[in-house]
C-alpha cells in the first residue's frame, strides 16, 4: 500500500447507456495524484465473435472484458485495471435535497436522509414508506437496529431519536449533547447506542430508560465519526473503576474507534472508558470502518485512507493515496471496502494488501456528485449521492469481478 503510485481510473457516469447503442461512445480518464490526467473516449463498434467490440481512441486504454453492466478497461501505460459497475437500479424519487445518510436491512426497508427528511422506504422498488418526522433541524445519521424495523437517527437539534420503521411512532429520544449528533453506533441487539458529536464528546446511551450512561470520550475537537469493533479482551481493555450500571449491555469486549476533525483516531474501550491508544492523522477523520480480524480504515479529508490493528493502533499499517478527493463514507464488503469520495468516485480496495493494487473495483453513476453514506443488505449496496438519487447495485456482481481472475490477470 505504501509503495508505487497507483492511478485513479474513471469513466463516464452513464456510459452503460452511452455504450448500448452502435458507434455510441463515453470518455475515459486515468489520473495519477498531482499530475496531469490522461484522456480517451470508448466506441462501441458493433459485435464481433457474439460479443460487444470496443475501440479506444488512443493507445492509452483498451477494454479487455465488458460482461453485461460491467466494463473493464486498462490503462496500458501502467497496466492498472478497474472494473467499472452499474447500478441496477436508481431511486430518484426519494428525495429532493442531497442524501448524506442512509441504511438498508435484510428485511427489505432503507432508510434515508436529506435536509428535508428521514424516509423509510422499500429496497426493492424505491418506493417510499413513511416519513419520520420529529427532529428539528437536518438528520445526519441514520441506521437500523439489528432487527431491521427500529431506526436511529441523530443531526443537528442535539438529539438521537428511536423510531419504529412500521408505525413512524418515536417512543424514545435521547437529549444531552452541546452541538450536532455527527455519528452513532448501536451495541450488539441495541438496548444501548454510542454517539458522538460537534462538541468533541462519545456518550453512551440507555435506550429504554432514554438516559446517559456515561461520557466515554471527551476532546476539545468536533468528533465525526464512530465505529465499533469486538476485540476480544485484545488490546488490554482495563476494568471500570466503578462497576457500570446493570442497563449497560453488550459493551465487554467493544472498543470504539473515534475520528475527530483535527486529525486524531482514538480507540476507547466501552466498558472501561478507558483510552487504548490515540494516532495523530495529516488532515481530518471523516469517517471510521471496522473490518475484519481487529483492523479497521479510517478516510480523511485530504484524501487518504490509513489501515490500523487495533491492537496496535499508535500507527497507520499502511495508507492507501491515490486521490485528493476527501473521503467521506466507507463500507466493509467481502473482505475488503469500498470509500465512496467528493468527487463521485466509488472504489473497492481489497484488504490487507501487501502492494500496490493492481486493479480497482468502481461503482459509476454519480456524476462528480458527493458519496456521503453507504450500506449493504447481503444482497445489494445502496449508495447516498450529492445528486439526490440513492443507487443500488448487485453485490454478486462485484464478487463474480473479484473471482474472475481473467479480468485481472496481465
Amino acid at each position: 500500500m505504501n509503495g508505487p503510485r497507483v492511478p485513479v481510473l474513471n469513466i463516464q457516469s452513464d456510459w452503460d447507456e452511452a455504450l448500448r447503442k452502435i458507434m455510441g461512445e463515453c470518455w475515459v480518464s486515468c489520473k495519477f495524484r498531482d499530475e496531469p490526467g490522461v484522456h480517451g473516449k470508448l466506441k462501441n463498434e458493433g459485435v464481433l465473435r457474439g460479443e460487444p467490440a470496443y475501440a479506444s481512441s488512443c493507445d492509452s486504454f483498451s477494454v479487455v472484458d465488458s460482461p453485461p453492466s460491467t466494463i473493464a478497461v486498462v490503462h496500458n501505460p501502467s497496466r492498472h485495471k478497474c472494473v467499472f459497475v452499474a447500478p441496477v437500479r436508481a431511486f430518484g424519487a426519494l428525495h429532493r435535497k442531497a442524501v448524506v445518510s442512509l441504511d438498508a436491512a435484510a428485511g427489505g426497508l432503507g432508510v434515508s436522509a436529506c435536509a428535508e427528511k428521514l424516509v423509510v422506504w422499500d429496497t426493492k422498488l424505491g418506493l417510499a414508506r413513511r416519513v419520520l418526522a420529529g427532529h428539528l433541524g437536518d438528520v445526519y445519521r441514520c441506521r437500523f437496529f439489528p432487527s431491521g424495523v427500529v431506526v436511529l437517527s441523530a443531526g443537528a437539534d442535539m438529539q438521537l431519536r428511536v423510531w419504529s420503521a412500521e408505525t413512524g411512532q418515536c417512543p424514545v429520544t435521547l437529549q444531552g449533547h452541546a452541538a450536532a449528533v455527527t455519528g452513532t453506533c448501536v451495541v450488539e441487539r441495541g438496548r444501548n447506542v454510542v454517539s458522538v458529536s460537534k462538541d468533541g464528546t462519545a456518550r453512551l446511551w440507555d435506550c429504554g430508560r432514554s438516559a446517559c450512561l456515561g461520557t466515554l470520550a471527551s476532546r476539545g475537537a468536533p468528533a465525526n465519526c464512530c465505529a465499533l469493533l469486538a476485540v476480544s479482551g485484545e488490546p488490554h481493555l482495563g476494568e471500570p473503576l466503578e462497576p457500570p450500571s446493570e442497563r449497560e449491555v453488550g459493551t465487554e469486549g467493544k472498543l470504539l474507534v473515534l475520528g475527530f476533525e483535527d486529525g486524531t483516531v482514538e480507540g476507547v474501550a466501552v466498558r472501561s472508558r478507558r483510552s487504548v491508544f490515540s494516532c495523530v492523522l495529516p488532515s481530518a477523520v471523516n469517517c471510521v470502518a471496522a473490518l475484519a480480524d481487529h483492523a479497521f480504515v479510517a478516510g480523511c479529508q485530504d484524501g487518504r485512507i490509513a489501515l490500523f490493528d487495533a491492537r496496535g493502533a499508535s500507527a497507520p499499517l499502511g495508507t492507501w493515496f491515490e486521490s485528493n478527493s476527501a473521503v467521506l463514507s466507507l463500507l466493509p464488503l467481502l473482505g475488503g471496502f469500498l470509500a465512496g469520495r467528493a468527487d463521485g468516485m466509488c472504489s473497492y480496495h481489497p484488504c490487507p494488501s501487501d502492494g500496490p493494487d493492481s486493479f480497482r473495483i468502481a461503482l459509476t453513476g454519480s456524476d462528480c456528485d458527493a458519496i456521503y453514506d453507504m450500506a449493504c443488505d447481503g444482497l445489494y449496496v445502496f449508495t447516498a449521492c450529492r445528486d439526490s438519487v440513492i443507487r443500488k447495485y448487485d453485490v454478486h456482481t462485484i464478487k463474480e469481478c473479484l473471482q474472475d481472475s481473467s479480468t485481472f490477470s496481465d
